[in-house]
């Protein structure tokens, strides 16, 4: 999946026009819809309208400046994937995606530095009982220097996402690349894991026409990743890969979700780990029992966050405690009640808000800048 089209690709498909260009400073996107009465785009709970400008050909200004774009494609009512477009994973679905250049913003960008390597591993889950996979980034220098100890970023994903997007849609790799390239990082591996953990509903099949049908109902439970976590992806990867063995050399961070799952296996285990981070970033689980919530588990208790209540020994068990979220984000709520909760507790944290709003703009920095304040 290609997560980024820039407006000077050229994508040669059945002699379309490239789909992106600009023109008079500003972007816009065409299309061919042969026979189309109608054309709109959606993005950001809007729907916009196309100009048929002849010839099949749907045109329409783009709403947005920011780098990458979620975008649903409709077409007389229906929503399309759009094969001139690129794809990414969200919100459990494939989407349509843009990305354009923002000047003097290019730590994402693909630049002539050493580049690390991607890799997916499966391992098999004691606590689903299934083969899972995990995506792990490894700096450059890794495989020339086998008797070297590396530190380990657990890096999680948001709700309706999955291990692939920290490097599709976030580039995790490239701004490591470059970060370490430009010595404001020390080289460390991320390991990316599906925190949208799956569970079996039932091992009953039906039969119909004398055959017997395939049982692949599964729900959704982001409370299981923890015990995963814990019992069985740090046991595998620290078991293959020469990283991790101590807090010291162990962090963890995600978005959304991903920074609900977080605060709850830190603050469970902060003799696992020594950093922390919390992007688009809550500290409460206000998930569980909320219509996000696949599993119907009951309000939560939030037990995780007394381990903050004694002040001292949370604060010296972490060398970094980050929070950071977009000004725009519509779960500022959350993060201003958490902001309250931290002064009350006397909670030590580098606190971050940047421009935009609950999205991937957001989680690139977020990344860039807890990566070169850990390890060190």
């Amino acid at each position: 999946m290609n997560a980024g089209l820039c407006f000077n690709d050229v994508l040669p498909y059945d002699g379309r026009p490239a789909p992106l260009v600009k023109r008079d400073g500003k972007y816009y996107i065409r299309l061919k819809e042969a026979g189309a009465a109608k054309v709109q785009m959606a993005y950001a709970e809007a729907i916009f309208d196309f100009t048929n400008t002849g010839d099949d050909i749907w045109e329409i200004r783009l709403p947005f400046k920011s780098a990458i774009n979620y975008v649903q494609i409709i077409v007389d009512g229906r929503e399309t994937l759009e094969a001139v477009l690129p794809v990414t994973y969200g919100y459990s679905r494939i989407y349509n995606c843009i990305e354009l250049p923002v000047e003097g913003e290019d730590f994402y960008a693909l630049k002539d530095v050493p580049h690390g390597s991607v890799r997916k591993e499966y391992f098999f889950s004691k606590v689903t009982g299934e083969w899972e996979s995990c995506m792990v980034y490894t700096p450059a220098e890794y495989d020339e220097n086998p008797d070297k100890i590396y530190p380990v970023l657990y890096l999680q994903h948001g709700h309706g996402e999955n291990e692939l997007g920290w490097t599709i849609s976030g580039k995790a790799n490239l701004i490591m690349d470059n970060l370490i390239a430009e010595k404001k990082a020390v080289p460390f591996v991320i390991v990316m894991n599906n925190g949208m953990v799956q569970k079996k509903v039932s091992e009953e099949g039906t039969k119909a026409s004398g055959e017997e049908a395939v049982n692949t109902a599964h729900i959704v439970d982001h409370l299981l990743f923890e015990p995963m976590l814990i019992e069985d992806v740090i046991p595998f990867i620290e078991g293959k890969y020469h990283v991790g063995g101590s807090r010291e050399n162990r962090g963890m961070a995600g978005l959304s979700m991903g920074s609900i799952q977080t605060s709850m296996i830190v603050c469970n285990h902060p003799e696992m780990f020594s950093e922390a981070g919390i992007f688009s970033g809550f500290l409460r689980d206000w998930i569980s029992s909320s219509e996000l919530d696949m599993s119907c588990h009951e309000l939560s208790k939030d037990q995780h966050l007394k381990a903050m209540e004694d002040t001292e020994k949370f604060n010296n068990s972490f060398n970094t405690f980050f929070r950071a979220i977009g000004e725009a984000d519509p779960f500022m709520e959350h993060f201003l009640s958490d902001d309250e909760f931290c002064r009350e507790h006397g909670i030590n944290c580098t606190r971050q808000i940047y421009e935009g709003t609950h999205d991937w703009n957001v989680w690139r920095m977020c990344l860039r800048d807890f990566a070169q304040l850990i390890f060190k």
